[in-house]
């Protein structure tokens, strides 16, 4: 194994050796995370996973935050798996979201009077329903959380700049939008139209949504990975594997073409997703994350010429991250630092480490060794032969944005791999 000696693109010259100072405000970020196995539902079947997908959002989120926040009750599998995290959590109830709120809520006040510009992640996982009116409505421990507490206690009330809603739950798309009209009486019609014209994000230019299922539709979890599947490509293009033009940033559409290529072999319709992805109609070229600012984390490129669906697990045998990484393109992934990574392809597997804030590692140069792994029942096959089974990279990026007939980023950036 050895370090990257150069900057293989202009990304990495900013992260090694620092970036020229702007007038731009500088970017101060936050994370609420609420994470919930059970549902409010008898009906709907515990969770296994949402606790686990709580955890690892906190451990992506940590890093690259001023303050996150864990609200969620961790079972004892996932407290093994993550100690001393229980110990910096809450239940997941309407008052601790309140207070919560109110914190982050002072502090972005805060940076915005020194000139700062605050972004929050707000992000859900757990059940999630439709109600008699077709509201939806996402479970917390002790009742649940409505279209309208989101649109009046989260967004509404919000002091950040740029607020990102990232929801994994059965009907997640009507948490945050509405179809069709609620029954009312014609005398009121326009009241209620004033009333949900305030719960629509057309009202809010700075919110944007990443939303798991835009039907009524189940959000899948794998036991392979401890994570519900569209999770954990959220995260995974987050750590950098979406950034198709080399230039640091995830941006909205990079992060839709992604998940779209990640499930674009999944021929079984149990397994497959239909989501929502909706950037902030302020800057619809906001990015989601910029490594480039982010300089508490380690990174690993994966160069040119290395291909295939690829994945790195950490110590306790957990799946950050994964990809099916096109031949042409350069991939540079930001990771948590930690004791240990494997960087794992199907039947090898070879070992790196991140110890070091800033700390870089070639791909280029680590020792593959052979390894075999694992997989039983029918959707556990869909998942490990399918998933992220297209090569993500320009080619299928300009395709898709060219489908939906929507610009694309800007062109990708020529890396320079020269001593």
């Amino acid at each position: 194994m050895r370090p990257l000696r150069c900057a293989p693109m202009a990304l990495w010259v900013a992260l090694l050796v620092g970036t020229a100072a702007s007038a731009a405000p500088e970017r101060v970020a936050y994370a609420l995370i609420l994470a919930n196995n059970a549902s409010t539902d008898p009906k709907q079947a515990p969770l296994r996973y949402a606790d686990d997908d709580g955890a690892r959002y906190y451990e992506l989120f940590a890093p690259r935050t001023r303050e996150t926040v864990l609200l969620s009750v961790l079972d004892a599998e996932t407290q093994s798996l993550h100690p001393g995290l229980a110990s910096q959590t809450r239940p997941p109830t309407r008052a601790a979201l309140q207070e919560a709120l109110g914190r982050l809520n002072a502090r972005m006040a805060e940076d915005r009077a020194r000139g700062e510009n605050p972004v929050l992640y707000f992000v859900f996982t757990g059940h999630g329903k439709r109600g008699p009116a077709g509201e939806g409505t996402v479970s917390l421990h002790d009742g649940v959380l409505t279209r309208t507490d989101l649109y009046e206690k989260v967004i509404a009330s919000s002091r950040a700049s740029f607020l990102h809603l990232i929801v994994d739950a059965c009907d997640s798309y009507f948490l945050v939008n509405s179809r069709g009209a609620l029954p009312v009486a014609p005398a009121r019609v326009e009241a209620v139209k004033s009333l949900l014209a305030t719960r629509e994000l057309a009202r809010y230019p700075h919110v944007g949504a990443v939303l798991s299922t835009t039907r009524e539709q189940e959000s899948h979890e794998w036991s392979a990975i401890r994570s519900g599947v569209f999770s954990h490509q959220v995260r995974s293009a987050l750590a950098g594997a979406a950034d198709v033009n080399a230039d640091g940033r995830v941006e909205y559409s990079e992060l839709q073409a992604f998940v779209a290529a990640a499930n674009q072999g999944v021929e079984d319709v149990r397994g497959r997703l239909e989501v929502s992805i909706q950037p902030p109609a302020l800057d619809r070229a906001t990015p989601l994350v910029d490594l480039g600012a982010e300089p508490r984390l380690g990174f690993l490129l994966l160069p040119r010429g290395l291909e295939g669906r690829l994945w790195v697990e950490d110590a306790r045998g957990l799946r950050v991250t994964e990809l099916h990484k096109a031949r042409e393109r350069s991939v540079v992934l930001g990771l948590p630092l930690g004791s240990g990574y494997h960087l794992r392809a199907t039947g090898r597997e070879t070992p790196f480490h991140l110890s070091r804030a800033g700390a870089v590692v070639d791909a280029a140069g680590l020792s593959w060794r052979e390894n075999a792994f694992a997989a039983r029942g029918a959707m556990e096959d869909t998942f490990r032969d399918r998933l992220f089974s297209v090569p993500f990279g320009p080619p299928f990026y300009n395709g898709y944005m060219a489908s939906l007939g929507q610009p694309p980023v800007a062109p990708e950036q020529e890396p320079d791999l020269s001593p």
